[in-house]
């Protein structure tokens, strides 16, 4: 578990203290016998919010490790998914994994904003379906952020941040890169998703135009596998700036 603490100027003082829990590119793999090591994980974390940034599933497995990490946590605290590119791909079981959502409670975020709402006081989060045409995406579908409160943003790709910062989100949860799959010390990592080399964003802390995004090495696999790159589930403690 990596462990992050933020400090927000607009996070109303009432959600000082308030964890997130991030689970990105899942990808169904193994964590032990029924996922029973990754729901002890969560479980002890003890987050107020989980969520789920994209590749959950894919078109290389059933959903069964997927159902039985979402029955295992859902319990924990309210959940909050938004879809990765493998979800879209031909052959992955997306349509029966939204049934799964929706039996155990998981709110998907499909281009819509909802409140979070704590002791009197409110935040929103957002999520953003994924889409090859992400800039009209995004300015048509969830626009900017209300300037009034605290705004979280889920998407799964870091390598846009550069186009999300503009739009006024507090805190950007994305994946999508798996950490470079390949690190090197110093470097970083090797391989973007998009096979270009050196990725900008490949897993911790950026910040941009006043937004924070959290980067997710991510918890799966990919065709190139992964060196001196442990997978992750973080955990955001927020505070709110006095």
């Amino acid at each position: 578990m990596d462990n992050y603490d933020l400090t927000f100027s607009t996070l109303p003082k009432e959600f000082d203290g308030y964890k997130i829990l991030q689970i990105s590119d899942f990808h169904c793999k193994d964590f032990g016998v029924d996922e029973q090591q990754l729901i002890k994980m969560v479980k002890k974390a003890h987050p107020d919010m989980i969520v789920l940034t994209g590749d959950i599933v894919d078109e290389e497995h059933d959903t069964s490790n997927a159902r039985l990490l979402l029955e295992g946590i859902q319990d924990v605290a309210p959940m909050y998914y938004v879809t990765g590119n493998h979800e879209f791909y031909p052959g992955a079981p997306y349509d029966e994994f939204r049934d799964i959502c929706d039996e155990v409670g998981v709110k998907i975020l499909d281009d819509e904003t909802v409140e979070v709402e704590k002791d009197g006081a409110k935040i929103y989060i957002s999520g953003l379906d994924y889409s090859s045409d992400f800039a009209g995406h995004l300015k048509e579908h969830v626009g900017y952020a209300d300037a009034r409160y605290f705004n979280i943003l889920l998407y799964h790709d870091a390598s846009k941040f550069n186009y999300l910062s503009e739009f006024g989100y507090d805190l950007v949860f994305t994946g999508h890169i798996h950490g470079g799959l390949v690190r090197i010390p110093v470097k970083g990592g090797v391989f973007a998703s998009d096979y270009t080399f050196f990725p900008k964003y490949d897993k911790g802390i950026y910040k941009d135009k006043g937004s924070t995004m959290i980067v997710s090495a991510g918890m799966g696999d990919a065709r190139i596998p992964r060196w001196n790159n442990p997978r992750e589930c973080i955990l955001v403690k927020l505070h709110a700036a006095e």
